[in-house]
Order: structure tokens, then C-alpha cells, then sequence
């Protein structure tokens, strides 16, 4: 069946259920970024593959709403499928909630299932479509799962581990003490845990339910004196029990939705994690509920020194792989057929050799010339480009490994490279660079950092449409709150010990994309009598594409940062390296 049947048959399904329109969000009850293929209803129905993104329709007319690190895979995927492609964030764009807002009736009734919004969407969502004369209707049943029917992936099956405490460095019991005390200061009673980062954290257990994430699908009740995980109670095995203790109850996931209406109140709801259908089934029940944001994902994305020392060993590693791939690539593309797809294959071998290795921690970015301007390109067979000894290659890749997580762009030139190459990705460097030595003082946001980063990008009329950073998980997701470093103005400020990516880019459509993204720690700069200074310390460990770099462009501070950096990658990976990639590295990280 085509997409365009299967909206079709979603829209005849609408007047059967005396609808108007229907909306599909990218999510699962968790609120997750990436989700198990159980959860990919929109992905279903759209026929788009992208990580980010929403569908909706009416009765005649269907939309897919995503942002600028997608638009040109959007745009690919959805030719003939009816579907409408719409850019966020672009001027005259609607979202899809004035979408439906203009194109629907007053009294009109739009679907959504209350499972895939969290309690704070969902309520804005309510509310501004009450005003506009339309009604929100929840969905029991999803209907795109009638249509999916028996060809709806089952959720994973694998057992969990646990995350050992010499690379948590804190127990679980310890974690739920904190949390505790954190309920008693705020009166509530307990608390409801959706986030499965969250729940893979507190309770320093890890699973394979979603891939490149190493999560597992589960709700946690934490109250004063007893913690209840619901998940596949099969996932766990004896001695992970016997880990758990007694004091934490194992029941099935499915049991969640029945027994969270007989909590004791005040229940605490995250209201940007929590999905609308718990909010629901607590009031239907007149459970009082306390809406604040969850304590844990600050926590969280503050490391301890545990923490710090895996990830910094995860990188060290990754870094001695990276070389390997880098100089392979380098002597054999024009030698050799290589393609996106199995050069990224081939750089996930070179990781796999580490005993530590998990596997990669998200889907490998590998585009080549024109590809290469697709922010979050996936090579597929059709579209799987051949390496040539000449153009821009990008890699945009990173592992899970047991003690942390990497994520590494790279931009190689496999051949001569033109003019206007090196000055973009000299561009690109150098952004990359001034934040990278920025300071800033304690309480300082990712939203007033992003626009350091890009001003040597404004300044030649140039930007990109994509966050400057990301928080990462310690051996945990990727991509991480509470805080991010881009345009959106999220408010969290950054705290020394967390970890996250500096990452500008220039993407020129139909031609060819630069990012330079490490991964970076924040350390303590200074205090003085005006207050605690951060700063910034790589964690990444692999050189800059020395072929790529006009060093005419750089200032004698861009120059000496750079050599300072590749000086570091050397000291740090020359010894564990052989001696054909010790010599190409020293090649590589010459002073400039």
C-alpha cells in the first residue's frame, strides 16, 4: 500500500469516527526523541524517515511539518505521496495547529492520542484550539494502529544490564534518596517517571529498546518508602533483581495506566515529560497533582567524576579509531570503490575493536558532495553515492561505548579542494573555535551563547539551521536536556560538569556541507571576586582537515588554538596507535 492509500484510508477512517483531522506526532508515551519502530506511526503514514517531525490531516488534505535539518530529505521522500511539505520556521510557514486553524470549520473535532503529548503540549494545543471554535478529541484506541493492525512492530525483547558503578559513580539507592528529599521539600507524596533516560539514570540500568539509545521502555513511581519500575518484567533476570533490592517492585509495563489513578497525592508530574493520558487519569480520579519539572535531568546532565573519566576514556578510544579510518580513507578512495554506505560500515568496524564497544549512538551522517548539504542525511541504496578522489565528504558519527558516549563530525576533502571550500569550512573552523574558547560567567544559558558561535558565519552572510550543541549523556542518549546551546531560547543555564557538542555548520543546497563538531566539557575557568567563570575543554580527540584550512582566514588566536588542539591529539593518541597511523596522525596535526 502507497502512502498516498494509506492517507487516504486515514481520512475515510476520520468521517467513520465523525472527525475533521487527525494529528501524528514523531513521539511515543515517553516523550522520546528517538523511538522503538513500535512507536513509528508517523514515520507509517508519512513515508518520512526523519528522527524529527509531525503528520496531520484533514479530510482532503495532509501536511508534514518538520525543521531545517530535514528539509531536503523531507522534500525526497515525500515526492508523490500527496503529502505537503512544510518547513518550520521559515517566514509564512504555519504550524500545524494554524494550519488546522484555517482550514478547518468551527465545531470542527480533531484527533490526537493524549499518549504522545506531554501534559504542557497538550494543554497549549487545547487551549488554542478552544479559541478557535475547535474540539480536541482523545483517542482511546490510535487509529493509525487500526490501519498498521497486525504489521505493528512488538516492542524488543532484550534483557537489561546494569550500569556499573564505576562508571555511574553513585548508586541507585543513593539517587532515590536524593529524590526523595527533593519530594519532601515539595510535599508530594510521590512521583511518576516517564523519561526512559530518566529511569536508564536513576536506576543505573541500561537496555536496547530503542536503537543507538540504551534505554528501555518502563515507567518508574518512586513514594517514601517504595519504588516501582514497570516494564517487561521478562527484561530482568535474577541477579538483576537481587541488584535491585527488595525495596523496588517489578510489574509489568502494562499495568502502569491501571494502577496510577490509586496514587496517593500530591502526585509530581514532570509537565514536558509526562504525557497528557496520566494527567487525565489522576484527575479522573481527583488525585491532586503537583506539575514541576523532574529534579533528575539537571542531575543528570551534571557529571560526576566517574562520569568525566568514562567519557573522557570513551573518547580517547574513539579517537584512536577515528584515525584509522581517517588514513584508510585517504589511501584508498580512488584506489578502491567506496561508497557512503560502506565507509560508514568500514568506520564502525575500526570502533568495534574496542572490547567496550556497544555500537553506535546514532545513525552514521555520511554524506558525500551534494549530500553533504543535508544536515542529517541518511544514506539508503538509492541513494548511495561513490567516493571519487575529488569533492566534500562529511561524517557525522559517534558510539555508545559501556563507560560513555561520542558524537564527531568531520569534513574531508578527497581531492584538490576548490577556493570556496576551504573558505567555508575555514568559516565553519573557525565559529567552531570562538566558542570553544569562549568564558562566560555561572548562570550563563546555551541561548546566549549561540550567538558567538555564529558570528564569523553572519559576518559573510552565511548561518545554519540547526542548534549549535546538545547536551550528551554519559553513557546514555546522544542527545540530552535540560539545557542546549541554539536559537530556541531555552533558559537552563550550564553547570561545570556537563557535557555537550559545539557543532556550527554552512550548508549550501545541491552542493556541498561543512559542520566541525566536538564534543566538550564544561570546567571551572576562574573565580574571582566577580564570580565563577566556565569554560570549555574538548573531549574530542581527532584533528581538523589540515587540507581544508585557509590559514589565511585565521587569526593568529584561531592559528595558535588549533595547533594547541592538535598538539593535544597527538600527545593523547600517538601512543596507543601503530605505526602507520602514528606517522599519518603526526602528518595531520603539524603546527600550522
Amino acid at each position: 500500500m502507497t502512502v498516498k492509500d494509506l492517507v487516504k484510508k486515514l481520512q475515510d477512517l476520520l468521517k467513520q469516527n465523525q472527525l475533521s483531522a487527525y494529528v501524528v506526532p514523531s513521539a511515543d508515551p515517553h516523550q522520546s526523541e528517538y523511538v522503538a519502530e513500535k512507536w513509528g506511526r508517523r514515520q507509517f503514514i508519512s513515508g518520512f524517515t526523519g528522527s524529527a517531525g509531525l503528520f496531520a490531516t484533514n479530510l482532503e488534505t495532509a501536511g508534514l511539518w518538520t525543521d531545517g535539518r530535514y528539509f531536503e530529505q523531507a522534500e525526497s521522500e515525500l515526492k508523490g505521496s500527496s503529502i505537503t511539505l512544510f518547513r518550520q520556521g521559515q517566514t509564512g510557514v504555519p504550524d500545524w495547529q494554524d494550519w488546522m486553524i484555517q482550514t478547518l470549520e468551527k465545531g470542527s473535532r480533531v484527533g490526537i492520542n493524549p499518549n504522545l503529548f506531554s501534559t504542557q503540549s497538550y494543554q497549549k494545543i487545547a487551549s488554542q484550539f478552544a479559541k478557535a471554535g475547535l474540539e480536541l478529541v482523545p483517542q482511546a484506541n490510535d487509529l493509525i494502529d487500526s490501519i498498521w493492525a497486525k504489521a505493528r512492530p512488538e516492542l524488543p525483547g532484550e534483557k537489561l544490564s546494569t550500569h556499573p558503578i564505576q562508571f555511574a559513580g553513585e548508586d541507585h539507592t543513593s539517587k532515590l534518596k536524593r529524590l526523595r528529599e527533593s519530594m519532601a521539600k515539595v510535599s508530594a507524596k510521590s512521583i511518576v517517571i516517564s523519561a526512559l533516560d530518566e529511569i536508564a539514570w536513576l536506576f543505573n540500568l541500561r537496555g536496547r529498546d530503542v536503537p543507538c539509545n540504551p534505554v528501555f521502555y518502563a515507567y518508574a513511581v518512586v513514594t517514601a518508602d517504595q519504588a516501582t519500575l514497570y516494564t517487561e518484567t521478562a527484561k530482568l533476570d535474577a541477579d538483576l533483581r537481587q541488584a535491585l533490592g527488595h525495596s523496588i517492585a517489578i510489574e509489568a509495563y502494562e499495568k502502569f495506566a491501571d494502577s496510577v489513578a490509586n496514587l496517593q497525592g500530591p502526585v509530581w508530574l514532570d509537565p514536558t515529560t509526562s504525557s497528557a493520558a496520566v494527567e487525565v487519569a489522576l484527575k479522573g480520579k481527583n488525585v491532586p497533582i503537583l506539575s514541576q519539572e523532574s529534579p533528575i535531568p539537571v542531575w543528570k546532565a551534571v557529571k560526576n567524576q566517574a562520569e568525566l573519566s568514562g567519557m573522557e576514556a570513551a573518547h580517547v578510544r574513539d579517537g584512536a579509531a577515528m584515525i584509522g579510518f581517517l588514513r584508510w580513507l585517504k589511501e584508498s578512495v580512488g584506489k578502491e570503490k567506496i561508497t557512503e554506505m560502506s565507509a560508514a560500515d568500514k568506520l564502525e568496524s575500526f570502533r568495534a575493536k574496542a572490547p567496550e564497544y556497544k555500537g553506535p549512538s546514532f545513525s552514521t551522517i555520511a554524506g558525500y558532495g551534494a549530500h553533504a548539504a543535508l544536515p542529517h542525511y541518511r544514506s539508503a541504496p538509492e541513494t548511495n553515492s561513490e567516493l571519487k578522489a575529488e569533492n566534500i565528504f562529511l561524517v557525522d558519527s559517534g558510539a555508545q561505548y559501556i563507560d560513555g558516549t561520542t558524537d564527531i563530525t568531520r569534513v574531508f576533502t578527497l581531492g584538490k579542494p576548490e577556493p570556496r571550500h576551504k573558505k567555508i569550512y575555514t568559516t565553519v573552523l573557525k565559529a567552531h573555535l570562538l566558542l570553544g574558547r569562549t568564558h562566560f560567567p555561572k548562570g550563563t544559558n546555551g541561548y546566549q551563547l549561540d550567538a558567538i558561535a555564529r558570528q564569523p558565519l553572519w559576518k559573510e552572510s552565511l548561518d545554519f539551521n540547526h542548534g549549535t550543541g546538545h547536551g550528551v549523556g554519559a553513557a546514555l542518549c546522544v542527545h540530552e536536556g535540560p539545557f542546549s546551546v541554539s536559537k530556541r531560547m531555552n533558559m537552563s543555564p550550564l553547570e561545570a560538569g556537563n557535557i555537550l557538542s559545539n557543532e556550527p555548520g554552512c550548508y549550501l543546497a545541491g552542493d556541498f556541507g561543512v559542520r566541525v563538531e566536538n564534543l566538550v566539557k564544561v570546567v571551572v575557568a576562574h573565580e574571582s571576586a566577580a564570580g565563577t567563570y566556565y569554560a570549555f575543554e574538548d573531549l574530542t580527540l581527532c584533528p581538523h582537515e589540515r587540507d581544508l584550512i585557509d590559514v589565511s582566514l585565521l587569526s593568529e588566536e584561531d592559528r595558535r588554538q588549533v595547533n594547541d588542539y592538535h598538539a593535544r591529539v597527538f600527545k593523547i593518541l600517538s601512543p596507543l596507535l601503530g605505526d602507520r597511523d602514528k606517522a599519518f596522525l603526526e602528518e595531520q596535526t603539524k603546527a600550522i
